[in-house]
């Protein structure tokens, strides 16, 4: 797009709907307070037939700054939360963000090597899990790190979390005895907020620094995409997308406090569970990942009635066009796809809600966003329609930059313009569609997993010559890692020895199958053919 020009997307928001945003100067946790006194009785979130109003949420939130501060936490001080969707996440997030302290969410299928990283990475003072996970965290935990465990389905009661690990402490506990008070403690609202841990481009995962300024600019944005959908106080949004994941944590935490809304806690997909929940429930928003829509639309609905579902964005990977179809059919509402990343809070594009659709196209650019389209080798803009090139993108909620990564920070970061490493065209509407993901990067079920990471893992055994993964089809799951390994001469060593050694070492959902063979294929300068290998496979 052309300095000065109006960029051609606008033309296909929907009535109502900005091009450019007033954003309030105020930290997450003000946010939380202001909805508060609008909506004090209106209710925050439900989790197990339970109900929290405002009222009840902001007081939490306080207790949890209190408790944090007494256990000495300093302003920009991290504390990890290791949980699924739940009270005490809502809770701890806004807890830690009162108390001046950085959140790190932290995926609770990470586990050892994986999970360790992130907390010395962060340097992290504190984390709070369920009390399952107790075990896991200490495994992992540096010197000084403090436990505090709180029991999922305990509805926060004291009873219901006695911790026998020596030093862990109870989050009931701590929160029945702490001041519910706001400790008032002065926080800049550019300072940040989150370390929001992601694989970036190239493997090891490294934390976007996304401030109180981008979240809450975000969740200003994506609110006012759905001016013509709900009105403040009126939302109620189906909370099954997990918030470890920004996606999740913008989309269905953020924005939906910002307007006084009523999350719908699920701490799992469970078919029957949401088709229930939304049966009794009635949420009118609901946003998720294609797998979860295909399970709604395949389901048999006719015990369920689903007519409150209103809109939903699909993210993470690609939507099919026949599961959009059928579960608009079912539902009655609206299903659009949106594209975004954690380092910019995330969302960077969505499809109107009842604007022009166009199958496998991720949108247009939401308010004050801009972008631009580069030739990856020159990095010259690409104004022609169709024309393949990697997508930047410059707006109020693009990260600060990577924790302790300056390096990192500075490959992707130019002139205030992120680098996506996305290749995207661009038609004659402003319609932006995705050529290819990161070529090499496997998206399974929603998971980013690297192969450049798993490589580097697997080249630490000791009977390993070469080896190189790539993603291969999955009926359920997309797409998952396969590794094909090419072993050191005279060594022995079987493909289920070489799996044992990922059990052992990696997060579940990264282990990836092995293959033993001969040779890598290769081209004429060396570089590993990995599309070969996909091909055989197909």
């Amino acid at each position: 797009m052309k300095n000065g020009s109006t960029p051609k997307w606008l033309k296909h928001y929907e009535p109502g709907v900005a091009a450019h945003l007033e954003y309030p100067q105020l930290n997450l946790g003000q946010v939380l307070q202001q909805t508060t006194d609008q909506f004090p009785d209106h209710p925050a979130f439900i989790f197990l037939d339970k109900e929290w109003t405002y009222r009840d949420f902001n007081e939490l939130a306080s207790k949890m700054a209190n408790a944090l501060i007494s256990l000495g936490l300093s302003v920009g001080d991290t504390v990890g939360l290791y949980l699924p969707n739940c009270p005490q996440f809502l809770i701890g997030y806004y807890g830690i963000l009162r108390a001046g302290g950085i959140v790190v969410p932290i995926n609770p299928m990470l586990t050892g090597n994986d999970l360790a990283f992130i907390i010395k990475d962060t340097g992290m003072k504190a984390i709070l899990t369920i009390t399952e996970a107790v075990n896991t965290i200490e495994q992992a935990k540096t010197p000084g790190l403090q436990i505090i465990s709180t029991a999922l389905t305990g509805l926060l009661e004291p009873a219901s979390n006695q911790p026998d690990s020596p030093g862990v402490l109870a989050l009931e506990e701590l929160l029945t005895s702490a001041s519910g008070a706001d400790p008032e403690i002065p926080i800049d609202p550019n300072a940040i907020a989150n370390l929001q841990y992601t694989g970036g481009t190239t493997g090891r995962s490294k934390g976007a620094m996304l401030s109180h300024a981008n979240l809450l600019a975000n969740a200003v944005q994506f609110r006012d995409w759905f001016k013509n959908v709900y009105t403040d106080g009126n939302g109620r949004f189906l909370g099954v997308i997990p918030f470890f994941h920004i996606y999740g944590l913008t989309t269905t935490v953020t924005s939906p406090i910002l307007t006084g809304s009523s999350i719908i806690l699920h701490s799992r997909f469970d078919i029957n569970e949401i088709m229930g929940s939304i049966n009794k429930y009635k949420p009118n928003l609901f946003m998720g990942v294609p797998a979860m829509y295909a399970a709604i639309a395949m389901r048999d609905s006719q015990d369920y009635d689903l007519s409150s579902i209103r809109a939903c964005v699909s993210g993470s990977s690609p939507l099919p066009p026949a599961i959009q179809e059928r579960f608009q059919q079912v539902t009655g509402g609206k299903l659009v796809e949106g594209y975004g990343l954690s380092e910019c809070s995330p969302i960077v594009t969505v499809t109107p809600i009842y604007g022009t659709v166009k199958p496998g196209s991720i949108g247009v650019p939401i308010a004050d966003t801009k972008i631009r389209i580069v030739d990856p080798e020159t990095q010259e803009e690409i104004t022609t329609s169709g024309e393949i090139g990697e997508l930047l993108v410059q707006g109020p909620q693009v990260m600060q930059g990577y924790w302790n990564n300056q390096v990192e920070t500075e490959l992707v970061l130019t002139d205030g313009w992120l680098h996506t490493g996305d290749l995207v065209y661009m038609d004659e509407d402003g319609y932006i569609f995705i050529a290819d993901r990161l070529k090499d990067m496997i998206i399974m079920g929603g998971e980013k997993i690297y192969p450049r990471e798993l490589e580097d893992f697997l080249y630490t055994h000791p009977s390993i010559k070469e080896v190189a993964v790539t993603g291969i089809p999955h009926s359920l799951r997309g797409e998952v890692p396969k590794a094909f390994v090419v072993l050191k001469d005279g060594v022995a060593t079987t493909e289920k020895e070489l799996r044992q050694y990922c059990i052992s070492n990696l997060s579940k959902f990264k282990v990836p199958k092995i293959e033993i063979i001969e040779a890598l294929p290769r081209n004429s300068v060396g570089k590993v053919l990995r599309r070969l290998l996909k091909e055989e496979e197909a």
